[in-house]
């Protein structure tokens, strides 16, 4: 797969270009988090990893006060998520030639959402240190990583 560069601010906006392959990747992995946290109500789906860490307790220690928060939070928090995994996908589905534009607004959402990726995908295939992920997954772990810190430099150029 080829990877393209780095996010670079032009004309009044953070853009990049995506590859076919990666914009196929990311949407897999948004659609899969965006389905993962429809299950974040679903008792069962409780002692997933990914809503684990995605959706933590709040007050570790105290099952009653954690319970609580979640009942008040939970269902916002995983919709909020799946919204931003969803923008992603609708952001590369409507990219002229590959090619993203983000105001600086859509671009906080697209760090979130790309942390987000991240993290899922470590949960669900063990990866806990980006020097050590030399599985395929580990190199779309390492790359999301980069992705997100070449977005991070970019607005902070702004």
């Amino acid at each position: 797969m080829k990877i393209l560069g780095e996010f670079r601010w032009k004309g009044g906006a953070i853009e990049r270009r995506f590859t076919g392959a990666e914009r196929k990747m990311i949407g897999n992995l948004a659609n899969g988090l965006a389905e993962t946290m429809a299950l974040a109500d679903d008792p069962g789906s409780y002692d997933d990893a990914v809503l684990r860490r995605l959706l933590p307790d709040a007050v570790p220690g105290d099952p009653d006060a954690s319970a609580e928060f979640s009942a008040a939070t939970r269902e916002r928090l995983a919709a909020s998520k799946a919204e931003g995994a969803g923008r992603l996908v609708a952001d590369l589905q409507a990219a002229p030639g590959g090619v993203v534009r983000l105001d600086t607004t859509t671009a906080v959402v697209w760090l979130t959402a790309l942390g987000d990726l991240r993290i899922a995908l470590a949960e669900r295939v063990g990866i806990d240190n980006v020097q050590k992920a030399s599985s395929p997954q580990g190199l779309v772990y390492a790359w999301l990583t980069w992705l997100q810190g070449s977005l991070v430099e970019a607005l902070d150029a702004a």
